[in-house]
């Protein structure tokens, strides 16, 4: 009778140990099959405007007015020779409005608060008053900044970075500050967000965050090329360009891991101070020397 009870025994903790294992292998099998279900991101071309966009650096959508803003250089990206410029397009790629607004030298990145676009401007911070199309305030950087992109938290503070001081400058109330990004590099993107801001390196062509709270940066994902625009996605996941042509797709998880959207650099075509329509998946891509702005359909 002992030896029967022993059996039983060993005949359930067997049969324990076996659907055990099974049930791991089945969720093994199961995250395998998300994996490969897991569609990998890609691009197809839509539109691009007309090639009259002369040096083209940044793009920017306005919701509100269902608009898109171009910075454009037009040439020399450090002069200041005041033949720059911002234009204004639809979201089907017609330029709407060449010449906006003049008065500018090498605008470059752009943000939006409180009707008023921002706009940096090689060494200043231009203020624009959207409904009248006049230039209403600027704020001058000291040294040679090179200020290149623009963002602004839902407060209203513009953040700006300077590309050649390596170096985030905070806009608050009509007061300038700086904030200095540990190591050398080559500050271009930036994005605010609530936990930090992240930004794009082209010097170090690294995509990283800066902590508020520890005032420090940390580094995320390297390879991105001389990065320049930033943006994020409802999932969380970023859009990061490469200046010189490529834009990567980078998760937002532990491993931060980046896939190459887009490749154009055969062709000459870059790709600057990008910006992303959520309501239609559109990612707004200008091409700099390329003189124009290509719409590309994202699909996830």
């Amino acid at each position: 009778m002992k030896n029967n009870i022993l059996g039983a025994i060993l005949i359930v903790l067997l049969l324990g140990v076996s659907c055990k294992e099974k049930r791991e292998t089945n969720q093994e099998h199961s995250h395998q099959a998300k994996e490969v279900l897991k569609n990998t991101p890609s691009l197809d071309l839509v539109w691009q405007t007309d090639s009259l966009l002369t040096t083209c650096e940044a793009v920017l959508y306005n919701k509100k007015l269902d608009v898109i803003y171009v910075a454009n250089i037009n040439n020399a990206p450090w002069e200041k020779d005041n033949n720059g410029f911002i234009s204004t397009i639809d979201t089907k790629g017609n330029i709407l409005e060449l010449k906006w607004l003049e008065g500018l030298s090498g605008p470059k990145g752009m943000g939006i608060f409180g009707g008023k676009l921002y706009v940096n401007d090689i060494d200043r911070i231009v203020e624009i008053d959207i409904e009248s199309q006049k230039i209403i305030n600027s704020y001058p950087v000291e040294g040679k900044p090179q200020l290149n992109d623009i963002t602004i938290s839902p407060s209203g503070i513009v953040y700006a970075s300077g590309s050649n001081s390596n170096s985030i400058y905070v806009l608050e109330n009509g007061a300038l500050n700086s904030l200095k990004m540990d190591g050398e590099g080559r500050l271009n993107g930036l994005l605010y967000q609530k936990e930090a801001i992240f930004f794009a390196d082209s010097g170090s062509q690294c995509f990283g965050m800066y902590n508020f709270n520890t005032n420090s940066s940390k580094i995320l994902t390297e390879g991105v090329g001389h990065g320049d625009g930033v943006v994020r996605l409802k999932n969380g996941d970023f859009i990061v360009s490469n200046w010189k042509g490529q834009v990567f797709y980078i998760d937002d998880a532990t491993t931060w891991e980046k896939t190459l959207l887009l490749d154009t650099r055969e062709n000459d075509i870059y790709a600057a101070d990008i910006d992303y329509i959520p309501e239609t998946q559109m990612l707004l891509v200008p091409t700099f020397f390329h003189n124009k702005v290509m719409c590309y359909k994202l699909n996830l």
